[in-house]
């Protein structure tokens, strides 16, 4: 594609070979602190100055703290944390948690992204995706999002215990969010079939959409949450899966039944313990809802605007700081995304609705980087 090549980061801007500068609007949700926050740098260095990875013979005070502090930040009576590399792997884990309290369905949702291994990949919906590894798990339902009426006919024709699992926010289906009353309603089902509600938090989680846990603007507690992303700081690759008692009683029976070599490192845990205190202590998710608020409002007066004159409309969806510019064919968006690219701003592509391109920006943009923002915007628009 003939792109440029990255050597450098700090705060809300990559750096290329040459010296130019690019407003980091994409990295599929990761940074919300930016690049390299001194906080959680000086985190990791001082860790591996001490032990950056365990001897997962002996115990690891690391994991002990993290775990305290990540379940310290989550709804209530999900106690307990198991730490994983990347957000596939705790989809994997959430799945292994189904079956092993006896969940012989799962029922997933139109629109989904769950990861690109074998298990995620039975959850996800695209089927560009999905057709090169069939036959996948051969016991999971799609239902349409928001579709109550599917959602309740798909429990009905499952017998036995079924795991529901869903994002919040959809943010590779185009961020889309789900209705109150389908969540609530997958809930009361759950419980009623005594299966797992697993709510996939790993990009919309950890204050990306305003709020700690997007779950939150529900008013439910899920059995399990997936966490990944922003949980890394931005810095050390880190993912974790967190569950109530019950939920994760059959890895507390047998934790033989999974395992990771390098899942829970010390320097991965340190990078989001870190992570947690700069997300609490500098009170992002107030930021993102200002934040959010304000891009979202400047960014659908440009697309208006853009509107009045073309027949293709532009629309946007915005939930906090994960944002998706609608541009109707995955043609334009290619063409959006090499504009904006071209007016030195980098973005997310939607692997599940390639007509939406995303903004996933940090919490921490100045007001010069939300004019560069604005403008290039507008100059990319009428590219397309």
């Amino acid at each position: 594609m003939n792109l440029p090549i990255e050597t450098s980061a700090k705060g809300a801007e990559i750096i290329d070979e040459n010296g130019q500068a690019y407003l980091d609007c994409g990295g599929f949700g990761v940074f919300i602190l930016g690049h390299r926050h001194p906080q959680v740098v000086s985190a990791v260095k001082a860790q591996i100055d001490c032990m950056p990875m365990s001897s997962r013979t002996l115990v690891n005070p690391v994991l002990a703290s993290a775990s305290k502090k990540l379940v310290d930040i989550c709804p209530d009576s999900l106690e307990y944390a198991f730490f994983t590399n990347s957000g596939a792997e705790s989809t994997e884990l959430a799945l292994k948690l189904a079956r092993a309290n006896g969940c012989e369905h799962v029922i997933a949702v139109t629109g989904s992204y769950h990861g690109k291994s074998l298990g995620a990949l039975s959850v996800t919906h695209r089927d560009e995706f999905r057709a090169p590894f069939m036959p996948l798990f051969n016991n999971v339902r799609f239902v349409e999002r928001d579709n109550v009426s599917a959602l309740e006919a798909a429990f009905e024709n499952c017998t036995g215990k079924v795991a529901f699992i869903a994002e919040p926010v959809q943010g590779e289906g185009g961020v889309y969010a789900l209705s109150y009353e389908f969540m609530h309603k997958a809930k009361a089902l759950c419980v009623q079939s005594q299966g797992l509600f697993i709510c996939d938090e790993i990009q919309s989680g950890l204050a990306r959409t305003g709020s700690m846990w997007a779950i939150d603007k529900f008013d439910i507690t899920p059995d399990v949450m997936l966490v990944g992303k922003g949980l890394s700081g931005g810095v050390v690759p880190c993912a974790a899966v967190v569950a109530t008692e019950a939920a994760f009683a059959p890895l507390n029976q047998d934790f033989m039944l999974h395992s990771s070599t390098f899942g829970g490192s010390p320097i991965a845990l340190a990078a989001a313990e870190a992570t947690i205190d700069v997300l609490v202590n500098e009170q992002v998710t107030d930021r993102v809802k200002a934040l959010g608020k304000k891009i979202a409002a400047r960014l659908t007066q440009i697309a208006e605007k853009y509107n009045t004159t073309h027949p293709q409309k532009v629309t946007i969806r915005a939930q906090g700081l994960l944002i998706g510019i609608d541009v109707q064919t995955p043609s334009r968006a290619g063409q959006l995304t090499l504009s904006l690219l071209s007016q030195h701003v980098l973005t997310s592509h939607s692997l599940s609705n390639a007509s939406t391109v995303r903004l996933t920006p940090c919490a921490f943009l100045s007001d010069q980087q939300l004019t560069h923002l604005y403008d290039a915007f507008a100059v990319a628009l009428e590219k397309i």
